[in-house]
């Protein structure tokens, strides 16, 4: 991993009137003074581990080398869980081995996972707040020049957020619906690569709804109830024009996504 500035970026389910987020930006900054902190989101709904961890595929890759990762979404704060470093080509990522950090550090791949020992002088384990107490000391610590030998022995596995790949048959893609912005939008497996500059024929939600493909989501705003554009992440993203399309045809993370392109 090249060595860059010293950035650091947060992301947790804290938000931002209790005073937590700040609590952890104090102990990164008291252990490794100047650092840039840049939030990457305090919104994720409360202990919804797979939006985090789609929050993480998203922001990561847009950091330049070198920025530490520091996330917290733990419903298991307190327990046995471990807490973990991962090395990625350009990358640290910090938080608990819940899943929350292996869709990015997948995506950017991984070149050594450490698991951070318990028994330093450094950090501890709380029975509510780790962030404060563990895993933002590791991370401030990293920033400040410690070796992540230093940090913990390496471990083997780490728990991985399930990451459903997309099925591409023919004439016909399978997918599914893999998370939610705040607006609604259904964000699915299906890559843009999957779709091969065809034609698209027909594009159905859950198997019965029609929906309807676009450019851009100006184009729903004549009457279209469901559409579905390749959104920034280049990723086919179902939607409906100022509206939630979660909330009008409840939809759940995993309901099928199926495309059928115009044979050659």
């Amino acid at each position: 991993m090249s060595k860059g500035p010293g950035l650091l970026t947060l992301t947790t389910d804290f938000g931002t009137v209790d005073g937590y987020s700040g609590a952890v930006k104090g102990r990164v900054l008291s252990i490794a003074p100047g650092v840039q902190v840049v939030d990457i989101s305090h919104e994720i709904t409360p202990q919804n581990i797979g939006q985090g961890a789609w929050c993480l595929r998203r922001a990561v890759p847009r950091f330049p080398p070198g920025t530490v990762h520091l996330a917290v979404v733990d419903p298991g704060v307190g327990s046995s869980r471990s807490g973990v470093v991962i090395e990625t080509e350009n990358y640290l990522l910090v938080g608990p081995d819940n899943g929350l950090l292996s869709l990015a550090a997948a995506d950017d791949g991984i070149v050594r996972l450490i698991e951070i020992s318990e028994d330093r002088e450094e950090w501890y384990k709380s029975p509510s707040f780790d962030a404060l107490t563990f895993f933002a000391p590791v991370a401030g610590h990293l920033l400040a020049g410690i070796s992540l030998d230093e940090v913990g022995p390496e471990a083997e596995d780490l728990v991985e957020w399930p990451d459903p790949q997309v099925k591409v048959q023919g004439n016909v893609i399978e997918g599914a619906v893999t998370a939610f912005d705040r607006f609604g939008n259904a964000a699915t497996n299906i890559p843009s690569w999957a779709l091969d500059d065809r034609e698209v024929e027909h594009i159905y939600l859950k198997a019965a709804i029609d929906v309807t493909y676009c450019d851009h989501y100006a184009q729903l705003a004549g009457g279209v109830h469901v559409g579905a554009i390749v959104n920034s992440d280049g990723r086919l993203e179902l939607t409906r024009y100022s509206g939630s399309l979660q909330q009008a045809m409840n939809i759940q993370v995993g309901d099928p996504v199926r495309v059928l392109l115009r044979p050659y």
